[in-house]
């Protein structure tokens, strides 16, 4: 049963005490909003079903590891959105290897028959001509992807960041500091003063870099 009448503090203690309903309530509160964030990050790879995955093993996560949830060091929302984003990176992170490896051999079959393939004909005695003909294998796909992928762990963790903000600040940031709009401007689409723009704005960035913060914490963490 959802009990939408329950603060996430008595979600907490209520996941402490093992209550069913507390598991349920917690998934219909954010499960939308998480499988969004995790959308996020797989950016393309593997399909729906990977990041229908990925909340399911998030929630059991949460199930199992509620005890170790510390309010002092951030929100509900702040620990299952860290938790989501290394469930979706380590799934990530496996996708991009079953591709490599999947591709990997028929790349190498068609260079090497290509080296062979050369309308019969033999290299010299010192191997001159078999070494014009072969090409040279690009280094391990997967080692290029771990290290795109851990350049892209702060951008990653930005766009999660912005994703927590509500909408309209969101919508600010991303026109004053992405489109470089001005204030003027903004004011004008909204139909905010300046003054309120402005302050928006201000609130938006003190909570993302909050919100950074606490992602680089947990990091460190786990």
């Amino acid at each position: 049963m959802v009990r939408q009448d329950w603060s996430d503090e008595d979600l907490v203690q209520q996941l402490k005490e093992r209550n069913p309903d507390a598991l349920e309530t917690l998934i219909a509160r954010y499960s939308r909003e998480l499988y969004y964030f995790i959308r996020l990050i797989l950016n393309g790879v593997g399909v729906a079903q990977d990041a229908e995955e990925c909340v399911n093993d998030l929630f059991v996560a949460a199930w199992q590891e509620i005890e170790t949830f510390d309010a002092s060091r951030g929100t509900l929302r702040t620990w299952l959105t860290m938790r989501a984003k290394y469930i979706a990176l380590d799934r990530r992170r496996q996708l991009c290897r079953r591709q490599v490896h999947a591709v990997q051999p028929a790349e190498e079959n068609g260079q090497w028959a290509a080296a062979d393939g050369s309308g019969g004909r033999k290299g010299n005695r010192w191997g001159g001509q078999e070494q014009e003909n072969r090409v040279p294998l690009p280094p391990h796909p997967d080692t290029s992807m771990e290290l795109l992928l851990e350049q892209n762990e702060r951008r990653e963790e930005l766009r999660l960041a912005l994703a927590t903000l509500p909408e309209l600040d969101r919508y600010l940031i991303y026109q004053r500091y992405f489109r470089f709009a001005s204030t003027e401007e903004l004011a004008a689409k909204t139909g905010l003063t300046r003054h309120a723009v402005d302050t928006r704005l201000w609130r938006a960035r003190k909570s993302l870099r909050e919100a950074l913060k606490e992602y680089a914490h947990e990091y460190e963490r786990i």
